[in-house]
């Protein structure tokens, strides 16, 4: 059979090992709630950064949108290049036949004009024709009359009752009974006269023909000035529509470049946000080496505070055990165990995570029964919180949810935390072991679990140097 001095140090010795078992574990969740910590700060940037990818995506899209527009308005400058190459080609050509046409009309001009001299130089010979024919008439009439008396009667008579000079001429055959000494005066006034008819016709004809081609050459000349026009204003146009082309390219350009001077901005914030990423990282694990360290540390002093516990316990042990054999009775000045059969503690006095924690966590026993540690008087409660359920933040009660406060007279009071509920009320009188209430998960707490605290004359002290269990 084991004593029960071996029983309580075998106890003590289990207690401590998952004391240690404890300590580890919230080690491994400080590192891991540091590392998911990071993580929910790393996909924030992340999230950052696939927006900035997503908006470089959006502007690469619009790029090509833009390049391909770009694409079909050259094409359609340089159909419109290509038209305006052919319609300036054909206005060369038509300012050719223009200006062939001008040159024509100019010999024509100057081929009237010429004609023009010619007849008034035809007109005055002309003119001297009729004074010379005149004068030849007078003569010939004047040899008639010679003629008539010499005594050619017959002769006379017929040339002599002529009307006019055509008349005379039409009576040719009388004439050239004349005497054969008068033929050549005859003949030359014949040919005179049918010269200047034949000159005068001849004039006229060559006057109506160039004033025809000229009209025909002015009537060509207005045509091609009409097709030259519309030539122009085709020319026009099409210069217009590649101007707008070519302004349409430039802010399609400018968009372009727009949106690359976008994408280089998008490109700097996103390296700025992956250099704090890495400088985060590079943070992260400082502050991990400096937890681990001082968890490092922090464990063993625990682990240092625990071994002296243990051999206070033993001591503690052994006294009673000297006292029962002496026939002493128990003192009222210890502590009880506030949880019973419950003895897992998930965090022991001491330093953790920066700050003092004040008491013991006792865990693993969601709604178990907690009791008077010592018989005392209730002095405090606080039964508003409903929140009962695990959580990262305060919500009541300074952190501690519902809870129970007893002093002990002496200078001793203890703390009951978290509670799910409470079956005393203040200024009630408790005896050691009796229900105060039940385990719960109120207030700043993670898991249900119940926070115990010894506190000598207002201030915690730890509970190990106190508890008897």
């Amino acid at each position: 059979m084991y004593k029960e001095g071996d029983f309580c140090v075998k106890r003590s010795m289990r207690r401590f090992g998952m004391k240690a078992i404890a300590v580890c574990l919230a080690m491994l969740c400080c590192t891991g709630l540091a590392s998911q910590s990071f993580v929910r700060v790393q996909h924030a940037e992340s999230a950052t950064i696939a927006e900035l990818e997503a908006q470089k995506k959006e502007n690469n899209k619009k790029i090509k949108e833009f390049e391909a527009q770009l694409a079909q308005y050259e094409k359609n400058q340089q159909k419109q290049k290509e038209y305006q190459k052919a319609l300036e080609q054909k206005i060369t050509v038509l300012q050719d036949n223009m200006r062939i046409l001008d040159e024509e009309l100019e010999a024509l001009n100057e081929k009237i004009y010429n004609l023009d001299i010619e007849i008034a130089d035809l007109k005055q010979v002309i003119e001297q024709q009729k004074v010379d024919i005149e004068e030849g008439l007078e003569t010939f009439k004047l040899r008639l009359r010679a003629m008539y008396v010499n005594g050619n009667d017959s002769l006379a008579s017929a040339l002599i009752g002529a009307t006019d000079f055509y008349d005379l001429l039409s009576k040719y055959e009388l004439i050239t009974c004349v005497a054969r000494h008068d033929d050549k005066l005859i003949n030359d006034l014949k040919n005179q006269l049918e010269s200047y008819n034949f000159n005068l016709a001849s004039l006229k004809t060559q006057m109506g023909a160039l004033e025809v081609a000229k009209a025909e050459a002015e009537e060509k000349r207005e045509e091609m000035k009409a097709s030259m026009q519309d030539l122009q204003d085709s020319v026009a146009q099409t210069q217009a529509e590649i101007d707008r082309l070519a302004q349409e390219e430039a802010n399609l350009n400018k968009s372009i470049e727009e949106k690359k001077a976008d994408n280089d901005r998008l490109d700097a914030a996103e390296e700025q946000i992956r250099e704090q990423i890495r400088r985060a990282e590079e943070e992260r694990k400082r502050k991990e080496e400096e937890e681990r360290k001082r968890q490092e540390e922090e464990a063993k002093k625990q682990q240092q505070q625990q071994q002296q516990n243990q051999n206070n316990n033993n001591n503690n042990n052994n006294n009673n055990n000297n006292n029962n054999n002496n026939g002493g009775g128990y003192t009222g000045t210890s502590f009880a165990w506030p949880c019973p059969g419950y003895y897992y503690i998930s965090s022991y006095y001491g330093w953790r995570w920066g700050r003092m924690h004040k008491g013991y966590d006792i865990a693993q026993n969601k709604g178990a029964t907690i009791v008077a540690s010592r018989a005392g008087t209730v002095i405090g409660v606080s039964t508003g919180c409903s929140h009962n359920y695990p959580k990262s933040s305060n919500c009541c009660g300074n952190g501690y949810g519902n809870y129970v406060l007893v002093s002990h007279g002496d200078g001793f009071s203890t703390m009951y935390a978290h509670m799910q509920s409470v079956n005393v009320s203040v200024g009630q009188s408790v005896k050691k072991g009796q229900s105060l209430g039940k385990v719960g998960c109120t207030g700043h707490s993670t898991g249900f679990h119940l926070h115990f605290e010894i506190r000598k004359n207002g201030s915690a002290v730890n509970p190990g140097n106190y508890l008897n269990y």
